[in-house]
C-alpha cells in the first residue's frame, strides 16, 4: 500500500490490440487450491479504500456465502468513497467455511421464518453450493483464468488462519471466542489494553506515538486504524538491547499497520522478536534497530507480509530454528553497522519461503546459508534491485516491458 511504484502497470489488456495467443500476453498456471482456502481477486478500487483487516473480517463473517462476500466488499468500498471501479472475484474451497456454520445459519434462518429445517437443507443440497462458490479445483482455475484475462486486478489469498498448510493451528491452541474490538486512544497504553483482550479480539489503535513494549497475546490482532500512522518506540526505561514487540509462546497473534522506530533519542535493539510462537506481521515498517529488525527463533512459525524493513544498522532479518514465509516486502539499507556480519542471518537448513520481495542493495550471496536450491528459488521469485536480474523466464513473476523501470 505504501510502495512508491505501487501504481505502475507492466501489462494491460487495452492499450494495444492483442490476440489471446500473443507471446507474454496471458500466463496460464496450474497451482494447488486447498479445499480450506479462498481466493480474492480485486481491483484497487477495493484495496485502496478498505483496509486488509476489514477485508479479512468481511470474508470471515460471510464465509460460505460467496455472493454475500462480494456484495459486502463492494458495499464497503462504496461506503468509503467509491472513487474508482470496484471489481471483485471471490472463490471458496468446499471446506473454507466449516459445514456446521451452514447448519447454524440454516437453523437461524428457519427460526426467523418459522419454517421447518428439513426442506431448507434439502433445497440447498439440490441446488449445490451458492453461485460463485467452486467445489472443484478445475472449475476454480477456469474462473480465475477468465478473470485474469478480463481485467488487470490484484490478488490476495485469504485464509481464516495464517497462510499455508504449515501454518495450521496446533490442536491444543485456544479456540477464539466471538471477536470484539477494543479501541486504544493516542494517550492510552496499548499494553494495558492487551492485558484485558481475549482471544479473538481486535485491538484497534488510533494514530499516535506509543512508547512502550508490546507483548503479543494468543489469538489477538493489534491493528493500526490508519496504516503506518501508529508508531511504537521503546520507553525511556528500556535498555538499548530490548525489543519493541515481543511474541513469546503465543499462537495466532498478529500485528498490522505499525511503524517501529529507533533513533538517537530512543535507541532500539530489536524491532520484533518472535520466539516459540505462531505470529503474523502485516504492513509494518521497522527502522533504526541496532541489532536486528526482525528475529524469528525457537521453533516459531512466522508470516511477514507487505512490510518495509529499511535503514537498520543491525540485520534486517534473523531466522534460527524456525519456519517463516516472507511475501511482498521491501528490504533496503540494512546491516550497515560494522559489527553486523550480514544483513540476513538464516540458519542452515531453515530455507524460508520467500516470494515477491524487493531487495535493495542486497546481493544473492548475502543468503549464503541457504541451500543451492533455495538460493535458486530466491533469485527466481524475488527482485534484487541494483543487481543483474538472472531470474528464469519461467518465473511466476511476469516480465517487465522495456522502459517501465
Amino acid at each position: 500500500m505504501h510502495h512508491p511504484r505501487r501504481n505502475e502497470v507492466y501489462r494491460d489488456v487495452g492499450s494495444d490490440p492483442h490476440e489471446p495467443d500473443d507471446p507474454d500476453f496471458i500466463d496460464a498456471y496450474e497451482i494447488a487450491f486447498e479445499p480450506d482456502a479462498a481466493l480474492l481477486l480485486c481491483s484497487d478500487g477495493l484495496t485502496d479504500l478498505v483496509h486488509s483487516s476489514s477485508l479479512h473480517d468481511i470474508v470471515k463473517r460471510f464465509a460460505g456465502r460467496p455472493d454475500q462476500v462480494v456484495k459486502e466488499l463492494i458495499d464497503a468500498a462504496n461506503a468509503a468513497g467509491g472513487k474508482d471501479n470496484i471489481s471483485v472475484v471471490y472463490v471458496e474451497g468446499e471446506r473454507f467455511a466449516p459445514a456446521d456454520d451452514w447448519e447454524a445459519r440454516a437453523v437461524g434462518e428457519i427460526t426467523r421464518r418459522g419454517e421447518t429445517h428439513r426442506p431448507v437443507v434439502e433445497n440447498r443440497r439440490q441446488e449445490g453450493t451458492p453461485r460463485g462458490r467452486r467445489t472443484n479445483a478445475s472449475r476454480a482455475a477456469w474462473l480465475v483464468a477468465i478473470a485474469l484475462a478480463a481485467a488487470s486486478i490484484s490478488a490476495a489469498a485469504v485464509r481464516l488462519w495464517p497462510l499455508g498448510p504449515m501454518f495450521h493451528r496446533p490442536s491444543n491452541a485456544a479456540v477464539a471466542v466471538a471477536a470484539a474490538t477494543i479501541a486504544v486512544g493516542p494517550t492510552e497504553s496499548i499494553a494495558a489494553v492487551l492485558q484485558r483482550a481475549a482471544a479473538g479480539s481486535v485491538v484497534l489503535v488510533e494514530p499516535g506515538e506509543y512508547r512502550e513494549t508490546l507483548r503479543l497475546k494468543d489469538g489477538v490482532r493489534i491493528v493500526s486504524r490508519v496504516p503506518r500512522a501508529a508508531t511504537i518506540r521503546l520507553s525511556g526505561t528500556a535498555s538499548e538491547g530490548d525489543a519493541a514487540v515481543v511474541a513469546a509462546g503465543v499462537v495466532g497473534a498478529e500485528l498490522a499497520g505499525f511503524r517501529i522506530v529507533g533513533d538517537a533519542a530512543t535507541p532500539l535493539g530489536t524491532g520484533v522478536l518472535i520466539r516459540a510462537s505462531q505470529t503474523s506481521l502485516v504492513d509494518i515498517e521497522v527502522t533504526g534497530a541496532a541489532n536486528a529488525a526482525i528475529v524469528v527463533d525457537g521453533m516459531s512459525v512466522a508470516t511477514i507480509l507487505a512490510s518495509d524493513v529499511h535503514d537498520n544498522p543491525g540485520a534486517a532479518l534473523t531466522i534460527r530454528a524456525a519456519t517463516a514465509r516472507l511475501a511482498h516486502n521491501v528490504f533496503m539499507r540494512n546491516g550497515t553497522s560494522e559489527r553486523v556480519r550480514r544483513s540476513f542471518i538464516i540458519d542452515e537448513g531453515a530455507n524460508p519461503l520467500v516470494t515477491g520481495n524487493v531487495f535493495q542493495d542486497v546481493s544473492r550471496e548475502t543468503f549464503g546459508d541457504l541451500s543451492d536450491g533455495a538460493r535458486a528459488v530466491l533469485s527466481r521469485d524475488n527482485w534484487f534491485a541494483d543487481a543483474p536480474d538472472v531470474r528464469s523466464t519461467s518465473s511466476t513473476t511476469p516480465p517487465v516491458r522495456p522502459g517501465r523501470w
